[in-house]
């Protein structure tokens, strides 16, 4: 009699066994295939809708910026670009400290300089209004400067004005510019004479 219960429990494990591995492996497979294609990663089900209900968010800049922007330009020699609302995770990455890059990762730059070459990034320019509702909208992250100061990219801060002093806007920004590049410049007006 025990060899008879001996025999039926052992052909009753094997397909349990394998049932239970099938089972795993099942779930293994359908976990993966969330993460690969679940909602985070674009997949769309029939409970969300097929238009994301926005507005345009207006103005993207107002006119003291686009005043400002248009006269960085101008004064950058042929080499250099400026654009504005940089974010900063476009200029940094963490290294080790999550939590603190996170404090920075919405935030943006008004107006980054760049060399057109490798558009590497020269200088960080932060406007200020000398309206006080205006500037507290404004106004930057601690961590942004220190982040910015850590890859040794330096920073001007500029007020927003309805006309800029070219003159001024271009000493500015020359002075704030990393030596080695005023250097090239020097080197390339050399060179064009």
């Amino acid at each position: 009699m025990s060899l008879l219960l001996k025999t039926s429990v052992s052909e009753v494990l094997v397909p349990l066994i394998i049932l239970i591995a099938a089972i795993i492996i099942a779930v293994i497979i359908v976990v993966s295939l969330k993460k690969t294609y679940g909602k985070d990663k674009g997949m769309v089900t029939k409970n969300e809708p097929k238009v994301v209900q926005v507005d345009l968010k207006a103005p993207y800049m107002i006119k003291e910026e686009i005043e400002f922007l248009k006269s960085i330009n101008n004064v950058l020699p042929a080499e250099f670009v400026a654009f504005p609302r940089v974010g900063v995770d476009n200029l940094v990455k963490p290294k080790n400290d999550k939590v603190l890059y996170n404090t920075i990762l919405s935030q943006y730059i008004d107006v980054c300089v760049f060399l057109k070459s490798n558009m590497e990034p020269i200088l960080a320019v932060d406007l200020f209004s000398s309206n006080p509702a205006t500037q507290a909208a404004r106004e930057l992250h601690p961590n942004v400067a220190k982040a910015l100061k850590t890859v040794k990219i330096p920073m001007i801060k500029y007020q927003l004005a309805e006309q800029y002093d070219l003159v001024e806007l271009r000493v500015k920004v020359f002075d704030a510019m990393p030596s080695k590049m005023i250097a090239m410049l020097k080197d390339k007006v050399k060179n064009q004479k």
